[in-house]
């Protein structure tokens, strides 16, 4: 039984010391600012927003913090336009992670 323990203890601290691999992300927030203020008011701009609100949705969950609730969806996309027309080669996902910033 101690064996036991002892290899379980011992597992658990290989997996927990094991290198994190960074999460591959997929979709609209691997490109770049200047690709949203070209397409935003083109015929993908409803996909950009709706990848934007499922990436904030989650984020929020994940997170706990409700960023999304006092926000109209216009106001959420004049904030990333302005974020990128000052930074135009940013990657949105890491525009999105500034409504987070306390």
């Amino acid at each position: 039984m101690r064996r036991m323990f002892a290899l379980a203890t011992l597992l658990l601290a290989l997996a927990a010391a094991a290198p994190t691999q960074a999460v591959l992300m997929r979709g609209m927030g691997v490109e770049d600012c200047a690709s949203w203020l070209k397409d935003r008011e083109g015929a993908d701009m409803i996909a950009y927003r709706e990848w934007f609100l499922g990436y904030l949705s989650a984020t929020a969950y994940l997170r706990n913090q409700d960023v999304l609730r006092d926000l109209t969806y216009d106001q959420m996309l004049a904030k990333v336009t302005a974020t990128c027309q000052r930074a135009p080669s940013r990657r949105l996902d890491s525009v999105l992670d500034e409504f987070f910033a306390r």
